[in-house]
C-alpha cells in the first residue's frame, strides 16, 4: 500500500511539474493545459501498459516476413497500474476544475 501511494505522489508531482512547464512555455495558465495533459499522459501510460496491438503485431509481421516462420498472434491485453489509475484521477479533477473555471464561457 506504501509503495503505491508513493507512485501516486510521484505521479501527480511529476504531472504537474510538466503542466507548469508547458504552461510557462507557452506563456498561459495552469489550468488550460491540465486536461489534455492528463489524456496525454493517460494515452501514453496505456500505449506502454498494453501488449498485443499496433506496435507488436507490425514487428511480428516484421519478422515473419523475414524469416518465413509464422508466428503466432498476441492476444490484446492491458495491465493498469497505479500510475495509470493516477493519471485517470488527476485527468477527471482537471477537467471538473477547468469545466468549474470556465463555467462562464460555457453558459454565456
Amino acid at each position: 500500500m506504501g509503495k503505491n501511494m508513493i507512485w501516486a505522489l510521484v505521479t501527480v508531482s511529476v504531472m504537474m511539474l510538466i503542466n507548469w512547464g508547458v504552461a510557462s512555455f507557452f506563456s498561459g495558465e495552469f489550468i488550460e493545459y491540465s486536461f489534455l495533459l492528463g489524456v496525454a499522459v493517460m494515452t501514453i501510460v496505456w500505449f506502454f501498459n498494453s501488449k498485443g496491438g499496433f506496435a507488436s503485431n507490425s514487428v511480428r509481421l516484421r519478422i515473419q516476413a523475414r524469416t518465413g516462420m509464422k508466428l503466432e498472434e498476441e492476444k490484446r491485453s492491458f495491465n493498469p497500474t497505479v500510475v495509470f489509475y493516477t493519471a485517470i484521477g488527476y485527468t477527471v479533477v482537471a477537467l471538473v476544475v477547468t469545466i468549474f473555471y470556465y463555467k462562464d464561457y460555457f453558459t454565456g
